[in-house]
């Protein structure tokens, strides 16, 4: 049977990205409150716990949620354009969608980023950090925000309200240093789009192949998460246009579904497993070591997969989510999947969970585990002998309290993201659409008449109308030059 590209699935997007923002919560998690489930093994010739083991840690070492909505981004940003362009066969209509999709990228993105980072200052000057600030736990006291007078408090809310596009610092929310690139790579996506959207089929992918393999060869940092991840989500978005590529997946489903897609999966998750720190640890993690990052055995140079120069651990991650990425697009059943409703909510969800989840996480969740005040403390001063003492931080009150805090704080994010996608993202969508119409034409009027004002064409417009009925000529305009009527199909109408 024949695909039809206009009725493909595509709900598996919103799917991944609901599976993205769980993956997001337990990486933090475990970064929290089990540091050493990034490792192969808790010590040095150690037993590895079930956790720690190859495919089964991959979602507990993160790495790979930001690449997931990065490969998102450039699906999502170039479907319907393309699908405007190339099944529907109006290249106008589809740069202007580009248009309208780069003016609302920016205000969809910064205003409510700047809503959790003022409530995130909010609860700073309430002292909520402060168990936070005085816990155990490096990865926590790294997140959260130190305590400052009010003032600087206050300074240090508009310098991070800055620095979050320019340098992704943000120190309220330092999970927000992602939206930087994302926003970036939008518009790389967007430059794409409208230089090749005149260029033939061949053309077009050889484009989005050549831009992946260039941001996989560049050895510069991020280029394998965001530029990579963005043009394979525009290349894969390219071939959900072409019919004969639809055709070929669905006349083979089954071998494509129950051998390749997986094989492709084991591949990459074997791979993507790679360690964040002591891979030596282990012997699968050492062995992938030797074959990825040091095959000839004296550093001098890397693998296909990792250059030399280039983040291991990334580099790792970004083949997993590429292996994982084609694995769902070849499968039809596996694009099934993604599309339950529960993964659908929870996609729905993902960029309020993603705002909402540090803050509740610093807060809540560690008041839980290390009590509200994070009293009593010291500050570490110094040794009779003039040495720094060393600091002794909160310790935990066991692990009961850790998994009712996970409890808890896992309800309380998904309540809040509710909350936030019922009020504060609809309060945002709406400021940005009536943004964008008092900035864009209206779609059906062609050039309206605030466009022929601000050209000092205002009577022109209506004398045009006119014209069109059969009435007398234009008189010339204010510049000193007369218009040229149009007819009803765009002609000029004759003298």
């Amino acid at each position: 049977m024949s695909a039809r590209p206009s009725q493909r699935n595509i709900k598996w997007v919103e799917g991944l990205r609901g599976v993205t923002s769980v993956l997001v919560i337990v990486t933090h998690i475990s970064r929290a409150f089990d540091f050493p489930l990034f490792w192969p093994a808790d010590e040095e010739n150690g037993t590895p716990r079930l956790l720690q083991l190859p495919y089964l840690r991959i979602p507990w070492q993160g790495r790979i949620g930001v690449p997931i909505f990065a490969f998102l981004t450039g699906f999502v940003c170039s479907y319907k354009p393309l699908k405007l362009a190339y099944q529907q066969g109006n290249a106008p209509a589809s740069l202007k969608s580009v248009a309208r999709s780069a003016f609302r990228r920016p205000p969809r993105l910064i205003l409510p980023a700047l809503i959790a980072t003022l409530i995130s200052f909010v609860l700073s000057c309430l002292g909520a950090y402060t168990a936070s600030n005085h816990c155990d736990s490096y990865w926590v006291r790294f997140d959260a925000p130190d305590p400052l007078p009010f003032r600087k408090n206050v300074q240090r809310l508009f310098r991070t309200s800055l620095t979050t596009w320019t340098n992704t610092e943000n120190l309220f929310d330092r999970h927000q240093w992602a939206m930087r690139p994302l926003l970036i790579g939008a518009f790389q996506v967007y430059i794409v789009l409208a230089a090749t959207i005149g260029m033939r089929f061949r053309y077009r992918m050889l484009v989005h192949v050549l831009l992946i393999l260039y941001w996989l060869m560049n050895v510069n940092a991020l280029t394998e998460t965001f530029g990579a991840m963005l043009a394979l989500g525009t290349l894969l978005a390219e071939l959900a246009q072409h019919r004969p590529t639809q055709n070929f997946i669905s006349a083979h489903q089954r071998v494509l579904t129950f051998i390749v897609a997986p094989l492709i999966l084991l591949i990459g998750g074997y791979v993507g497993s790679y360690p964040a720190e002591h891979e030596d640890w282990a012997p699968w993690s050492h062995s992938l070591h030797k074959f990825l990052v040091d095959p000839a055995g004296d550093k001098s140079r890397g693998s296909f997969i990792v250059p030399k120069g280039s983040d291991v651990q990334r580099r790792t991650s970004a083949f997993f989510i590429m292996c994982t990425a084609i694995s769902l697009f070849l499968s039809p059943a596996f694009q099934k999947a993604l599309s339950h409703r529960v993964l659908i909510w929870l996609g729905h969800h993902s960029f309020a969970v993603y705002l909402t989840h540090g803050t509740i996480l610093r807060t809540v969740g560690i008041w839980i585990v290390y009590g509200i005040s994070g009293e009593p403390w010291e500050k570490a001063g110094k040794n009779e002998d003039g040495t720094r003492q060393e600091q002794v931080w909160l310790q935990s009150k066991g692990r009961p309290y850790k998994m009712v805090a996970i409890l808890v704080f896992t309800a309380l994010t998904y309540t809040a993201a509710w909350a936030w996608m019922k009020w504060v993202d609809t309060a945002c969508a709406r400021a940005t659409q009536w943004l964008e119409n008092k900035v864009f034409e209206e779609e059906d009027s062609g050039e309206g008449r605030a466009g022929f004002a601000e050209k000092g064409f205002a009577g022109a417009h209506m004398r045009q109308q006119s014209l069109a009925g059969g009435q007398s000529r234009p008189e010339p305009n204010g510049n000193g030059t007369t218009p040229v009527a149009q007819g009803p199909v765009g002609k000029p109408l004759p003298p």
